[in-house]
């Protein structure tokens, strides 16, 4: 009977087994998320200055994988672009492409208030706008986002010295016949762009007023994040200190639940900008991409209040292996996004099948949406295993790889330890199988070809609502804990588990347990 139970029991272990994954503390280089640096063009008089294929390929050191340029066009401000320039902006995507970098785009023609042509006609940036299409459309494989700029000192669309077509300074103020401009500009870039590039505007107004019904394109970026007025008119709000509305906020929150949000500080404006609030705003209005070169001295505040590696590993989106089981002929793969935001550009993942014996390799896409993988969410992926490939024994790995480019710099790591395969780009799963008629018969000991820690049995953390009262939290690595519970404007609203007296809606619950916090999005009916 004993050797019974025991045969019983072997046949059962070799038909599941379960993988658990150690989260990475480091911040993750991957493509359209976290700080950038700027690195304009400058007014150009003589000579472009092409960027530095050197300083570009040391970034990915510093955990930046974005660089921003502006293209000033200072000299072609009532001209066609000459095909120097052209070349030389041509030359510059090579670079960037070459240090596995993306970038974002935009186009001014001035970089202080006080220049005597801060912008060029509509006509002259409709041509521009046109020029510059066919190298917008040749590198969309690196082109993170397409700022509307073109109107305005730096390009923020805000002074124009073209008053009479744009208007300039407080944008209330404009006329029908300005608003139809304006938009004609920024249609016009839209039409020329290629549609796996998201476009951004300055300002919530705009966005607002030139696409009342919404757009799909159209995200945000903003260059006064955390200042006075309203981030310098980013919101629309009364007097320095002024707050926007509820309507502004969620608006701007649900606009970039799928599209950029990004931009930089321009001044320290304590309390606003210091840790404990900056935090809470980057995950408010899902924060995808900031400025590192501008301004350092937030950078060197949040450095000092102690929360700049928390920023750095969470803008944008930042998804974490926890776990993931073969049995009964299926992949069970446990995940969550721990970052600010969630992916904006469209990407498939796939399951990469790896053969021990020959190294080929069979990809398959996974029924799953990446744009799913929300913030502050955890999410499972369930995929059959009965799969058209040759018998053998088999390494599994999950692939997220750029829709636009082979390139593994381009694919996105997730933020485990000892699951990056660098060379080929994939996330691997730690899971070795044998297959035989598309079946898998016996789940075997993992082939492991990164170093990897000792797996735990520790199971996900997991925090839900129950009885639309009480909040159950389970699998904490300890029984002691303080939990916080947010509204979607960031505001402290429970600091227990018993949240009856809070009315519906969306709510931000965050747990604090031997110095990790766990995150979870929670519906109150």
């Amino acid at each position: 009977m004993k050797n019974l139970l025991l045969m019983l029991l072997v046949s059962v272990a070799m038909q599941s087994q379960t993988q658990n994954y150690t989260v990475s503390l480091e911040s993750i280089a991957n493509p359209e998320r976290g700080f950038y640096h700027n690195i304009p063009t400058g007014l150009v008089t003589t000579t472009y200055p092409l960027l530095s294929q050197s300083a570009l390929n040391t970034y990915r050191a510093d955990k930046v994988a974005v660089i921003q340029r502006i293209f000033y066009l200072n000299q072609f401000i009532a001209s066609p672009i000459s095909a120097d320039y052209l070349a030389n902006m041509q030359t510059d995507f090579n670079t960037i492409r070459n240090a596995g970098l993306k970038v974002i785009v935009r186009f001014a023609y001035s970089k202080s208030q006080t220049a005597v042509a801060l912008d060029a006609t509509k006509a002259q940036i409709l041509a521009h706008i046109q020029q510059v299409a066919p190298i917008i459309q040749a590198n969309r494989d690196v082109i993170s986002v397409y700022q509307y700029g073109w109107i305005g000192c730096w390009g923020e669309t805000y002074y124009s010295s073209q008053v009479a077509e744009f208007g300039t300074g407080d944008y209330t103020q404009y006329t029908a016949t300005q608003w139809a401009n304006r938009k004609e500009i920024l249609d016009a870039m839209i039409n020329a762009t290629p549609t796996e590039i998201p476009v951004q505007v300055r300002y919530v107004y705009f966005k607002q007023r030139m696409y009342p019904s919404g757009s799909n394109r159209i995200g945000f970026y903003n260059d006064a994040f955390l200042n006075v007025y309203g981030d310098s008119g980013t919101f629309l709000v009364s007097g320095a200190q002024g707050v926007p509305s509820a309507t502004d906020s969620s608006y701007l929150q649900t606009q970039t639940t799928n599209l950029p949000m990004t931009g930089e500080t321009d001044a320290i404006n304590a309390p606003r900008t210091d840790c404990t609030n900056a935090v809470i705003e980057m995950d408010r209005y899902n924060w995808s991409l900031l400025n590192k070169d501008y301004l350092t001295a937030n950078i060197t505040n949040w450095l000092a209040q102690g929360c700049f590696a928390d920023v750095e590993k969470k803008l944008g989106y930042r998804f974490e292996m926890l776990n993931s089981t073969v049995a009964n002929n299926t992949l069970t793969l446990n995940l969550q996004n721990t970052g600010f935001a969630n992916i904006f550009k469209d990407r498939k993942a796939y399951l990469v099948l790896r053969n021990t014996t020959t190294s080929t390799e069979y990809p398959f896409v996974l029924s799953t949406d990446i744009k799913l993988w929300k913030s502050g969410f955890s999410l499972q992926i369930v995929q059959s295993l009965s799969l058209n490939v040759p018998t053998g024994t088999y390494q599994l790995f999950l692939s997220l790889p750029d829709s636009q480019s082979t390139n593994p710099l381009f694919a996105i790591q997730c933020a485990n330890v000892g699951t990056w395969d660098a060379a080929k780009g994939y996330n691997n799963l730690n899971q070795t199988v044998s297959i035989t008629n598309g079946s898998v018969t016996t789940p075997t000991t993992p082939v492991v070809t990164a170093p990897t820690t000792t797996p735990t049995t520790t199971l996900a953390v997991q925090i839900a609502l129950v009885g639309n009262t009480t909040i159950t939290i389970a699998n904490l690595p300890s029984t002691t804990y303080t939990i916080k519970v947010y509204n979607l404007n960031g505001r402290l609203k429970a600091t227990s588990t018993n949240i009856s007296n809070l009315s519906s809606g969306y709510y931000v619950v965050k747990v604090y347990c031997n110095g990790v916090t766990y995150t979870q999005k929670i519906y109150k009916q």
